[in-house]
């Protein structure tokens, strides 16, 4: 699941979807536990997440 790398929309968006699709062992331990501390359900920490993580591959260029 290699991310692409770029700064426009298109690309980060592709990203969020990549990685809304499957998340591995570590990924899906961190978000339920992103999940319990900030009160919402799995899912939406997944979303979360998954933002975070394109944007940061967005920023590393």
């Amino acid at each position: 699941m290699p991310l692409k790398s770029g700064k426009s929309k298109k690309t980060i968006s592709a990203n969020i979807k990549e990685l809304m699709k499957d998340a591995g062992k570590s990924r899906k331990k961190a978000i339920k536990t992103l999940a319990k501390k900030q009160g919402i359900s799995q899912k939406e920490a997944k979303r979360k997440q998954a933002a975070a993580i394109a944007l940061s591959k967005a920023r590393k260029r």
